[in-house]
């Protein structure tokens, strides 16, 4: 597994978070986690599920070593605010459903939280460190 994580991070410019590290390399590359699990570091997604268009966002260049621009709530179409905003420097690790996915920041001031992204109501929400967020998961299953 770090021969693959050595190269997605050569690959994409990055050093991922190290609690997300650590898991990859130590626990598991995807398979159980939150709502409809996780998904695995290079995992394709099929063009039918939901995430397809989400995952491959990150074959455009630069997109995972831009800096993830927020450190707080963006408030979606649901709450008042709209879905124009910027995801570059995260990584889809799994999907709620009806649109809505938890993203990995690899990147910027909140590089290894979990934000809950749901752009067509809530909009974007700050979680916790990678380790908190699968721990809280895996206490309240």
């Amino acid at each position: 597994m770090e021969d693959t994580i050595g190269f997605f991070e050569q690959q994409h410019g990055v050093r991922l978070p190290a609690s997300y590290r650590s898991f990859l390399k130590d626990v598991a590359d995807g398979g159980a986690g939150p709502d409809y699990g996780l998904l695995g570091l290079t995992e394709e997604v099929d063009g039918e599920e939901a995430p397809h268009d989400l995952r491959a966002e990150v074959r455009r260049a630069d997109f995972l070593a831009t800096p993830f621009p927020h450190t707080d709530e963006r408030r979606g179409p649901g709450k008042g605010g709209d879905a124009d905003y910027s995801v570059e420097g995260s990584l889809v690790i799994g999907e709620c459903g009806c649109g809505t996915v938890h993203r990995l920041v690899v990147t910027g001031r909140n590089a290894g939280h979990v934000w809950l992204d749901d752009p067509d109501w809530g909009g974007l929400t700050p979680g916790p460190d990678f380790r908190d967020w699968y721990w809280a998961w895996l206490t309240t299953s």
